[in-house]
Formats: structure tokens, sequence, C-alpha cells
């Protein structure tokens, strides 16, 4: 899988959520690999934040980008663009899908 673009707030940042995003997203969560199972059914705004900021941390660490946001900064930049929490996520959505193993296997 390739590094995608999403735009927050007019600014394009690389996202990545391969294994080490999820690494980043358990220890920053407080979760453990069990819980990644069922992330979509029950996933908080909490948890919604941290797995986009290490997607985008991982993102710019793939692409050899500087990555100084922070968690909150993040937060506050969906304060004015709600609609990249989803854009993020199906983002999100779209690695799973291709990582998820296929049937016939």
């Amino acid at each position: 899988m390739v590094v995608k673009q999403v735009i927050i707030n007019e600014k394009e940042y690389p996202v990545y959520f391969g294994f080490n995003a999820l690494r980043i997203f358990t220890e920053k969560a407080g979760k453990t690999l069990a819980d990644l199972d069922n992330i979509g059914l029950s996933m908080d705004l909490n948890d919604a934040v941290c797995l986009i900021w290490a997607g985008l941390k991982d993102g710019a660490r793939k692409s050899k980008n500087d990555f100084t946001l922070t968690i909150d900064e993040l937060a506050d930049e969906f304060d004015t663009d709600m609609q990249a929490i989803t854009n993020c996520l199906a983002v999100f959505a779209e690695f799973q899908a291709k990582a998820a193993p296929s049937k016939g296997n």
C-alpha cells in the first residue's frame, strides 16, 4: 500500500495506516492488539483522533517529512474541518480492506 494524501483545513498531509501506525495508536490510546479487531465498531472520539494522528505521523515518517502536530493540535484542526475526520477514517478503512485476508486463504 502506498502513502495516501489527506487534506485537513486546506493543507495536504501524507497518511499511512500500516502496522507501525497501529503500534503508535495502541500505545497512545492505551489499546491492545485484541482491541484492533473491533476498532471500527467501538471507536470513541479519542480513539478516532489518536488513530488519525498515528496515521499522519507514520505517513510523514514514510514520506521523510517532519511531523510536529500534536494530538491536541490535530483535534483543534477538526474544529474547523469536521469533514476531514470522515475523510481520514475512509482512508483507514481502505487500508484495512486491503490488509484483510481474502476468503480463499
